[in-house]
């Protein structure tokens, strides 16, 4: 017979696509943004789009027209445990995709170094069926599988922002605050080897203030960047410094790296590019990323590659964007675990209208 039970589980924090994760953070959209995906998420200064207002919003102080822009992304996730290697089952696989999702945003120059935009996008995401597995000890040689946890969770967490950018001398400045919010729930089965079986229902409702700022100056060929991001009982702070450079010899392109940091110490550098393209009004973009959480085992890597195309009053771009983390089995409660590995892979495309 099932009846409801309460599990011990751990929130982690920062990106997660497995099973510990359907109670935290959730699976964290990484870049809701082509270009900046195309960059392994870097946050410099894009003024063509108006998702800049979730990315970097000091990027709209240098709009010159109204804009719109759209967004629309599939995530898949996957994720390794691996289990001490006298238990019965050494390795434990999960991969699965979330549910499409996307973003908007539309930006007004208002005048005088002025430009105020709104926007909304999906965040985070919960759509992660996944299961763990418990050992027990039988002798110092050999674990024995005493439970099988199944969650089937489901949710998402969307921001609904405000934005206002401004320039003054060779610095500009922007400031996104908003409400973070959204439901979701999970229902989580644990079969045992021996004895009667279980099942957990949990559901719950988020919704808090939220801010986003920017800022970014100007000296000859380089641009200096720094984001902030806030966070909350379901969803990490973030905040970086940003370098990018241009020289005549790019024609238009720049490369740039940037350190920043998830959650107060889990530290994120990335470093990355945009090339002039092939064809006229094109550019491609490239990234490359570290991320070391808490209780890492070894950094984990991002590579990303995007481009984009732009025509008359608009530029279409797309990105793919691959990103892991590596972490000792001390991150999560159950016993016997050695390491988890997980990694998301997000395929991301946009549109800009300029009216």
């Amino acid at each position: 017979m099932k009846v409801i039970v309460l599990l011990f589980v751990c929130a982690v924090t920062a990106f997660g696509y497995g099973y510990w994760d359907s109670f935290g953070d959730g699976g964290r959209v990484q870049s809701i943004a082509p270009v900046s995906a195309g960059m392994c998420g870097a946050t410099v200064p894009d003024s063509l789009s108006a998702l800049s207002l979730f990315i970097n919003s000091s990027a709209l102080a240098s709009a010159e027209k109204i804009t719109f822009s759209l967004s629309g992304w599939e995530l898949g996730w996957r994720e390794e445990i691996t289990y001490h290697y006298t238990c019965v089952e050494p390795f434990r696989y999960n991969i699965g995709a979330m549910t499409p999702s996307g973003a908007c945003a539309v930006t007004v120059p208002l005048g005088r170094g002025l430009t105020a935009g709104a926007g909304i996008a999906t965040v985070a995401q919960y759509q992660m069926q996944s299961t763990a597995q418990e050992y027990t000890e039988i002798t110092s040689t050999q674990r024995e599988l005493w439970r099988t946890f199944y969650t089937d969770p489901h949710g998402s967490l969307t921001e609904a922002l405000v934005s206002m950018a401004g320039t003054v001398g060779p610095v500009s400045l922007g400031f996104s605050p908003g409400v973070r919010f959204g439901t979701g729930g999970a229902t989580t089965y644990v079969n045992r080897v021996n004895g009667a079986d279980s099942v957990l229902v949990t559901s719950w409702e988020h919704s808090e203030f939220c801010v986003r700022a920017g800022a970014n100056m100007k000296l000859d060929y380089t641009v200096l960047y720094s984001t902030f991001v806030s966070g909350d009982s379901r969803y990490s702070s973030f905040y970086n410094l940003g370098v990018s450079a241009s020289f005549p010899f790019m024609k238009g392109g720049y490369l740039g790296t940037e350190i920043g940091f998830v959650n107060g110490n889990d530290l994120n550098v990335t470093a990355f590019t945009r090339l002039p393209g092939v064809v006229e009004g094109s550019n491609m973009y490239l990234g490359l990323n570290g991320y070391r959480p808490d209780f890492a085992l070894k950094t984990g890597i991002g590579l990303s590659i995007g481009g984009d195309y732009s025509f008359g009053n608009y530029r279409v771009s797309g990105a793919y964007f691959f990103h892991s983390r590596y972490r000792e089995g001390t991150a999560v409660p159950l016993p016997y675990i050695n390491h988890l590995y997980d990694a998301g892979d997000l395929i991301i495309l946009g549109v800009e209208r300029i009216f």
